[in-house]
């Protein structure tokens, strides 16, 4: 029996978010967060490390296609991924698997809200929020590359934009350009780590609670913030 033409645009519309869905309830319940973070890194790190020596780019895709999987289906815990990637490949190597794993896992989220969103709804949901949905439109270049600065999860303004209806084209570019230092800090904690467990260290988690990082990612969204400064001063309209 041939499936009707709404199924059809049903189907295309909710089927990424029922995707996304089915995935993170199938992470829970294999227990799969247990392998994600800087503590599952370091307990298992002498074993990761001769893996990733016996397979060098099998490991590297691994990484990356795992790195992208999480940050797609939206698992808060993939802020921190970029630690492991350093951890386990060096900072820069390791940066750079993380930053383009980080920016086409959120390009994929992203994609998945906006079809599962219309325009019209997003504005009627908008509420006391319009001025702020109408900002955000105007500006989103910015504004994303400011939250993308900002020690938020991924899956917030994956969400955010998806639901604002931002152009894929700005969202990939600024997600790009937002997630490169980022990338590169957890990278540099990563070998940090690193360096601490060759020594018989140990390293979990709370090291991401540093206030000299998160002083870091505020100085970082702050400049994002001067070209939206600098238009309101000058009076100019957003284009």
């Amino acid at each position: 029996m041939p499936v009707s033409k709404p199924v059809k645009s049903r189907m295309r519309r909710f089927g990424p978010i029922v995707l996304v869905v089915l995935a993170i309830v199938l992470f829970y319940a294999f227990d799969l967060d247990r392998f994600v973070g800087a503590d599952a890194a370091g307990q298992q790190y002498a074993t990761l490390m001769q893996w990733r020596h016996d397979h060098a780019v099998l490991s590297a895709l691994g990484f990356t296609f795992f790195y992208t999987s999480i940050v797609a289906i939206s698992i808060p815990a993939s802020l921190w991924l970029g630690v492991p990637g350093g951890l386990l490949f060096g900072w820069f190597f390791g940066g750079v698997l993380s930053w383009i794993a980080s920016t086409m896992g959120a390009v994929l989220a992203f994609l998945a809200a906006r079809s599962a969103i219309s325009p019209e709804k997003s504005d009627a949901a908008a509420g006391r929020f319009s001025s702020f949905k109408a900002g955000f439109e105007r500006d989103a270049f910015s504004y994303i590359i400011m939250l993308r600065l900002l020690p938020l999860p991924f899956f917030v303004v994956n969400l955010a934009a998806g639901a604002f209806h931002v152009r894929t084209r700005t969202f990939a570019l600024a997600s790009a350009i937002g997630l490169l230092p980022p990338s590169f800090l957890f990278s540099i904690i990563g070998a940090a780590a690193a360096d601490v467990l060759k020594k018989g260290g140990h390293v979990d988690a709370s090291m991401l609670a540093d206030p000299k990082i998160i002083a870091i990612f505020s100085g970082f969204s702050m400049l994002a913030l001067v070209p939206i400064i600098i238009r309101k001063l000058r009076r100019e309209p957003l284009p």
